[in-house]
């Protein structure tokens, strides 16, 4: 395999062309649309070339205009496919958005075109356009919702889920009377400082979960987001002969149930209170719209909060993905190539 060394000259408004029709943009404004697509580089890919390596330091990210790339970590010496970026989806806003090393390598299975946005420059105008940030934060929402279900996926296909039956009943939480000044306190913790935010803080219904109540099941209609305000909830899955797999223990201040509410797909796993139960801030999806349609400095603290914690899980569920690959002794040896047809 060899890096990449092809970088042609940037062309602005062919990139802007190329990122109107594809679906993970159709929200952005063209004013933004036009300014992001001026950080970026058209980069030709050919078949078997790293975009870039695992544990590698770099927060550039790209766009797919043609071809298709795989995400891949390593185990043990065997390949452990993570997910494929296809036409219009995004590689590499992981390492963009929480500044640490690559959590996988990208390799290109057919040749291709890829628009690589430089991180440094781009970096420097979001310091003072909130506005395109919040858009670009929401397109990273949609993109890392897309890779943690493929690795979900994966997950599925080797150890794979409990079928799909009686379930215990939900019981909805009790409504708790929380102070405004306490809610407004966990939403400063949280780093979410504007003062749109911190009033939507004062609105929001909290409730509480006694131990291992369902918050939600997997596989359900998504219609919240929620805050943990106090206790811990676990997330989960229900494995095939294996019974419940937690993900992830998440304490005070910790957002959960985020994907469904933007991808509007069920839910990818279960989530419970954990042994002393919790008590939540509901954010529904009105709630969300009306944080959509804030300030834009207020609209962009949230989104990329909630980018931060899809960060999070995607690079947990890597590692997750990785071990049980490896503990089955599945996976591809590094000496093979990537799959995919001759470009």
């Amino acid at each position: 395999m060899t890096t990449l060394d092809k970088e042609p000259p940037s062309d602005s408004q062919a990139a802007f062309s190329d990122l109107r029709v594809f679906r993970v943009f159709q929200h952005v404004p063209d004013i933004q649309l036009e300014q992001l697509a001026a950080f970026t580089r058209e980069q030709l890919i050919a078949r078997g070339q790293v975009i870039y390596d695992e544990g590698e330091t770099g927060e550039d990210f790209y766009v797919v205009v043609s071809g298709v790339t795989e995400d891949y970590c390593t185990a043990l010496g065997r390949r452990q496919p993570t997910s494929r970026s296809r036409v219009g989806q995004i590689l590499g806003e992981a390492s963009f958005l929480d500044g640490r090393p690559r959590p996988t390598a990208a390799v290109a299975v057919e040749k291709g075109v890829l628009l690589r946005f430089k991180s440094d420059v781009l970096r420097r105008w979001l310091v003072n356009d909130h506005e395109l940030g919040a858009a670009l934060a929401r397109s990273f929402w949609h993109s890392l919702a897309a890779k943690i279900r493929h690795a979900n996926q994966f997950m599925a296909e080797i150890v794979p889920l409990a079928e799909a039956g009686e379930r215990p009943d939900r019981v909805p939480g009790q409504k708790v009377e929380l102070m405004p000044g306490a809610k407004m306190d966990l939403f400063q913790e949280t780093g979410l400082s504007a003062a749109e935010l911190r009033l939507l803080a004062t609105t929001l219904n909290a409730q509480h979960f006694p131990r291992d109540a369902y918050l939600f099941h997997e596989r359900e209609a998504g219609e919240s987001l929620y805050i943990v305000f106090d206790g811990e909830v676990r997330i989960s899955r229900q494995m095939s002969a294996r019974g419940e797999e937690p993900l992830a223990i998440l304490g005070r201040g910790e957002v959960f149930g985020e994907m469904a509410l933007v991808d509007d797909q069920v839910r990818s796993a279960d989530a419970r209170a954990h042994t002393e139960g919790c008590t939540v801030l509901v954010l529904s999806q009105a709630d969300l719209d009306a944080v959509l349609h804030m300030p834009p400095v207020a609209a962009s603290q949230f989104l990329y909060l909630v980018c931060g914690v899809l960060c999070y899980r995607l690079r947990a569920m890597i590692n997750l993905l990785a071990s049980w690959r490896t503990r089955l002794g599945i996976g591809q040896d590094n000496g093979e190539e990537p799959p995919g047809e001759q470009g």
